[in-house]
């Protein structure tokens, strides 16, 4: 019985696995952003709570408007009156109030609060939106770069394998001494160690690349070997600095912020004010109660009033003072915090400015240098055929000429990092910047 369960057991999770393998896909960088815009849970919950935000004009507006209410009542009363007996009697009645603020300073300068708030709510989900197109495209680029690494680890260990064979061969027909085939058995062991762990490094990429996509992902397309890896337009760091202070979102963000910091100061500020409201009501009461003194029904009544009514707040226990300075704190800290922010976009701009301007020359080294150390290493393989290089030389240049491919890559996805790192700070990151790169992929 136990047997049976068990190889159900097992016949069920291939074929779960069998159909996670089938559905799995080999990702294109615009594939990846559809999937993610859809399927991304970080970015739903932003999407949701901006639409939440939004209401915050309609909530602030309200002290503004009219508050008109409606009630009504009906009601059975029984009434025992001393040594007069007693009496039961129904009542009904209806009323309506309006309520319109003429003055209230307080009222005015939370709807421009409001106002500011949703400027402010705008710009922070701008910025999530531009940091959800770079964490897309990052997760992207860290399956690739991921490859890349498990690509020249697999060569490096093949390398080095075939190396290992020829010290052994060489070895038992008395050419080189047995440390040579040691050194090979060693850097050998090294390279499988590399390998297994780059496996792992593409497995954990696989998975985040996962996370925002929703779907099981088996592979992603490789960026071209035409990619063109040019200096920033414009190359004027300036130009890029003007661009941040005016469009930088976490920037305006805090702009905003500080103004919406200040217009609640003055909300605070204004509850010391006196207030002005118009007053309407209409009321209808019936009633069959008995009077006791000319036993006849109480009349049905109708009212209708308008009037002024004017507040003047005196004290209220110090917590009108109290919620002011409050106030006054948080629009100087919210100040200073839109300060800390402009000094923030304007590192982060130049920061990216000179690190996209040194991508590139990277890359153009990196390349020079990776066909400097191919042709090192044909040039060492033939020394150790001939005698005059030892083994140790030739594992070490051919370590160096995978450490100059693996850089190579990775400058080249550097760059493409960087550079839209830096139009995110300039605030000029769209979908469409991030879908241009799907040109440059492989087909």
């Amino acid at each position: 019985m136990k047997t049976m369960y068990f190889k159900s057991l097992l016949l069920g999770s291939s074929l779960f696995l069998g159909a996670a393998a089938a559905q799995a896909e080999i990702l294109t960088l615009q594939r990846t952003y559809e999937l993610a815009e859809k399927n991304d849970p970080q970015w739903a919950a932003a999407k949701n709570t901006y639409l939440a935000n939004q209401q915050v004009i309609d909530l602030n507006r309200a002290g503004l408007l009219p508050q008109i209410n409606l009630s009504g009542n009906l009601a059975k009363t029984d009434v025992e009156y001393e040594d007069l007996g007693d009496d039961d009697y129904d009542s009904h009645g209806y009323s309506a109030n309006l309520r319109q603020p003429l003055f209230r300073l307080d009222n005015w300068h939370t709807y421009q609060l409001g106002k500011a708030l949703d400027s402010q709510y705008g710009s922070e989900f701008q910025d999530i939106k531009e940091e959800f197109y770079l964490r897309t495209v990052t997760r992207y680029l860290e399956v690739l770069r991921a490859n890349a690494n498990l690509s020249y680890r697999k060569a490096e260990q093949e390398a080095i394998a075939r190396q290992l064979e020829q010290s052994k061969q060489r070895f038992e027909v008395g050419l080189v001494a047995i440390t040579d085939v040691h050194e090979a058995q060693a850097a050998y062991d090294t390279a499988v160690s590399a390998r297994i762990s780059a496996e792992s490094a593409q497995f954990v990429a696989l998975r985040l690349l996962e996370t925002i996509t929703g779907t099981t992902v088996d592979n992603v397309v490789d960026l071209s070997l035409d990619l063109p890896v040019t200096v920033p337009e414009p190359l004027d760091l300036n130009q890029w600095l003007e661009r941040a202070q005016a469009s930088n979102a976490n920037l305006q963000a805090a702009i905003y912020a500080a103004e919406a910091a200040q217009e609640n100061y003055k909300s605070q500020r204004g509850k010391h004010a006196p207030t002005l409201d118009l007053v309407g009501t209409h009321a209808y009461s019936s009633s069959d109660a008995q009077s006791l003194t000319t036993n006849s029904t109480s009349p049905d009544t109708t009212s209708n009033i308008i009037a002024l009514e004017l507040q003047v707040p005196l004290y209220s226990g110090g917590s009108i003072s109290a919620n002011r300075r409050q106030s006054q704190y948080q629009f100087m800290a919210a100040q200073d915090l839109e300060h800390q922010a402009r000094r923030e976009a304007i590192q982060d701009v130049t920061n990216y400015y000179q690190l996209t301007i040194a991508n590139v020359a990277e890359v153009n080294a990196r390349k020079q240098s990776t066909n400097s150390a191919r042709v090192a290493l044909e040039a060492t393989q033939a020394g150790y055929e001939a005698g005059t290089r030892t083994i140790v030389d030739v594992l070490n240049v051919q370590r160096n000429l995978f450490q100059n491919e693996r850089d190579y890559t990775n400058a080249r996805f550097d760059y493409v990092l960087n550079s839209l790192a830096l139009k995110r700070e300039a605030g000029m990151l769209t979908s469409d910047e991030i879908l241009a790169l799907e040109q440059w992929m492989e087909k």
